[in-house]
């Protein structure tokens, strides 16, 4: 299934941003059409502007400014790819949703984004909303590098959303090396409790090797079933905590792109990112690839 339509958001914040240039990247491989939006914070209410002020033209006179700045930071996208852009007042958060529905984008394209205030350290900030609610993949980019991606990483588990984690990287870098992890923890007090049971530490490492032929065997069948089975030869099994595991995988400097799945798709997950993911997001150091 081909990418069509990307979504590509921009803060503006800086005169680099490394989303434009993924953005840009992205929709001339897919010969894709690319939406570039920009959402421009609404005016304070009340007496905080000056009674004479026509708010409606100051923000039309923002709007412009805003597209200005974003020609200029993208440049000449070239003739193969067709580019739009939008630019709406409102929380940016609702306006790239409602941009997404509208256009039926493929794919999000977003920085990483910072809390600026308390409450977006309470509530989260537009990228953390946007991941948490967005039913399409969301590519959080996290470098400048804009080449193709050359080698994925997947984390994968025995659940739907692994398996869309699966299908989003094969789908938006067909081309690069995909590779599997799955991550296996097993409590260290649990361990502890074997030893003092009598298990010997030669017994609580075939225990360890069996639960990961398990979880090898597992993984594959699944992938197998849902008709993904070219890849499963390149499954790696990993001891300790998941999180842990996979930011090691993202600075190791091979993997430019991580995928995961956030088991979205119900009311909890549009309150609470998993932690996983959430880890994943904050402290990766590539380029992150997210899908419900």
């Amino acid at each position: 299934m081909s990418i069509n339509t990307i979504v590509a958001a921009l803060a503006l914040e800086t005169d680099n941003d490394p989303v434009a240039g993924r953005a840009l990247q992205l929709a001339r491989q897919h010969a894709a059409r690319l939406i570039f939006v920009h959402a421009v914070e609404d005016t304070p209410p009340g007496g905080d502007l000056p009674v004479s002020l026509d708010v409606s033209a100051l923000h039309a006179i923002v709007e412009r400014n805003a597209v200005d700045r974003i020609r200029q930071l993208t440049g000449n996208p070239g003739s193969e790819a067709v580019v739009d852009i939008v630019v709406e007042t409102g929380k940016p958060y609702q306006v790239i949703d409602e941009i997404v529905q509208r256009e039926g984008a493929d794919l999000i394209v977003i920085g990483p984004g910072k809390a600026k205030n308390m409450r977006e350290k309470v509530f989260g900030s537009t990228a953390d909303r946007v991941v948490r609610t967005a039913r399409e993949p969301i590519l959080v980019v996290r470098t400048s590098v804009a080449n193709p991606y050359r080698h994925t990483t997947v984390a994968v588990d025995f659940s739907a959303a692994s398996r869309a984690a699966v299908k989003a990287a094969l789908r938006l870098a067909p081309d690069a090396v995909i590779e599997l992890v799955h991550a296996i923890e097993t409590p260290l007090a649990f361990e502890q409790a074997m030893l003092r049971a009598g298990t010997s530490q030669k017994e609580i490492d075939r225990y360890r090797r069996a639960r990961a032929s398990e979880a090898r065997r597992q993984i594959s069948a699944s992938l197998e079933e849902h008709d993904l089975p070219l890849i499963q030869t390149k499954l790696r099994i990993v001891h300790g905590d998941a999180a842990q595991a996979l930011v090691r995988f993202t600075r190791r400097g091979r993997t430019d792109l991580m995928a995961l799945g956030t088991h979205g798709g119900n009311a909890l997950s549009q309150l609470l990112l998993g932690s996983v993911a959430r880890h994943v997001l904050h402290a990766a150091g590539c380029d992150v690839l997210v899908s419900a």
